[in-house]
């Protein structure tokens, strides 16, 4: 009887010392979360520097790009009058005409530039605007051609950034040629850009053709306004991640590893302003479209994406060892515990460290390496075997291939890891079916 009741107290110190240990290794990967959260805020920190030093090196060459015309403003006189129809003041005010036919051919050449470990992308672009005006009907907004101040007119073409010009801009009008002069006046289009008087204009220089070429050196995005009644735009750069953004998406475009091309044919129904109309009745600034040049996923990113799933591989990791335990009856100490957790973190700080300057996957590899057989040599010191170490170590390596996997999936990242972890689960209540927990 004695004997019996013995047993029983021994297996339900057993028992009690099984559920220490969950509990302990539940409090170490809770503690583990502080560490955590301060390579995040690490990786954040280098991130933010990385802006910074981003938007510096765009500030000094040039800023992102929208380029918005050519508008032509053509002045009118606005009369008043009395209830005895006599005159009584006389108001200069503007009409704008859009293009009947917009057509503009843009190539975007990038670069990457770079302080210290940091980079920015900035690009050079050549683009072509061309196109026709035809004779507005004055007749519709109730102005008379005698009040129309044909020789005040101005061609008009916003440019966001205007030191991002690198080259004299000449419009061809008809047969004529003239030279752009800097700053515009009238900020209906935008806040800059440059304007040209036709002070030669009459009714008589209608149907107008036009061309003018930019030399315009940007960063980031490069966009344009749909001002024709029909706009046509093409696109081409060698650059092969790009974002197509604005009002507007292309109607057709390739990339490839080479580069990408699109193109964008939109009509004057696809907007919300007219072809001709008076005064600030309309704004154009609501419809640019055009092109983003992203940066995938940077080192940063990817960083800070990984290190969110640390506590997953450190639970990962824990469970293995806390299995090998109940197995193999071979303890492990909390201490022990907490040194593996920390290994697991000081992959994501080198992680961080050497992608900066080494690239993502070329830090990932190395690190893993690193953190791998550090983990396998450590573990052979409290486990039993050699093979018992390496089935630990083995786990690692999967967590760490698992999660680099999902740093390359973009649209799927989320299915295949979700799949990932019930398929971990399942074999986890596979292998553990038959272990006797209370040694019955």
């Amino acid at each position: 009887m004695e004997a019996k009741e013995f047993l029983q107290e021994k297996q339900k110190s057993v028992n009690w010392q099984i559920t220490l240990k969950v509990f302990i290794i539940g409090a170490i990967t809770i503690a583990l979360l502080i560490p955590k959260f301060m390579i995040l805020g690490l990786i954040g920190e280098r991130q933010g520097t990385a802006e910074i030093t981003k938007q510096d090196v765009m500030q000094k060459w040039s800023l992102a790009q929208t380029v918005r015309g050519p508008v032509l403003m053509i002045p009118y006189i606005e009369r008043s009058f009395d209830v005895d129809g006599k005159e009584i003041s006389e108001t200069i005010r503007q009409t704008y005409v859009l293009p009947k036919t917009l057509k503009i051919g843009s190539e975007i050449a990038p670069e990457k530039r770079k302080i210290s470990i940091y980079e920015a992308v900035v690009y050079e672009s050549g683009i072509k605007v061309g196109g026709n005006f035809e004779l507005p009907d004055f007749n519709t907004l109730k102005i008379p051609q005698n009040d129309v101040l044909w020789e005040k007119a101005k061609i008009l073409v916003s440019i966001s950034d205007l030191r991002g010009i690198n080259d004299k801009v000449e419009l061809s009008w008809n047969d004529s040629v003239f030279s752009f002069l800097p700053g515009m006046e009238n900020r209906l289009i935008g806040n800059n850009g440059i304007s040209l008087p036709l002070t030669s204009l009459s009714a008589e220089s209608f149907p107008a053709n036009f061309h003018f070429t930019l030399h315009l050196k940007g960063s980031e995005s490069l966009n344009f306004a749909p001002l024709g009644e029909t706009t046509e735009v093409n696109m081409l750069s060698q650059w092969n991640d790009p974002g197509f953004v604005g009002s507007f998406l292309p109607a057709d475009h390739n990339i490839d590893k080479d580069g990408f091309t699109a193109e964008w044919k939109i009509l004057n129904f696809n907007r919300n302003f007219p072809q001709l109309w008076k005064n600030d009745e309309y704004r154009v600034t609501d419809a640019d479209f055009g092109v983003k040049l992203v940066t995938v996923a940077d080192h940063y990113q990817k960083s800070s994406r990984s290190a969110k799933y640390a506590i997953m591989v450190i639970l990962f990791v824990f469970l293995s060892f806390f299995l090998n335990e109940i197995i193999t009856k071979q303890k492990v100490h909390p201490f022990q515990y907490i040194l593996v957790g920390f290994a697991v973190l000081i992959f994501y700080l080198l992680l961080l460290s050497i992608s900066e300057q080494l690239g993502f996957n070329l830090a990932y590899l190395i690190s893993a390496v690193a953190v791998i057989t550090l983990v396998l040599f450590y573990s052979r010191t409290f486990l039993k075997s050699w093979g018992n170490a390496i089935v630990q170590t083995l786990i690692l390596t999967f967590s760490f291939g698992f999660i680099f996997v999902l740093m390359q999936l973009e649209t799927y990242a989320l299915l295949v890891g979700s799949i990932g972890l019930f398929v971990v689960l399942a074999l986890t209540m596979f292998f553990t079916r038959k272990i006797n927990w209370y040694n019955e």
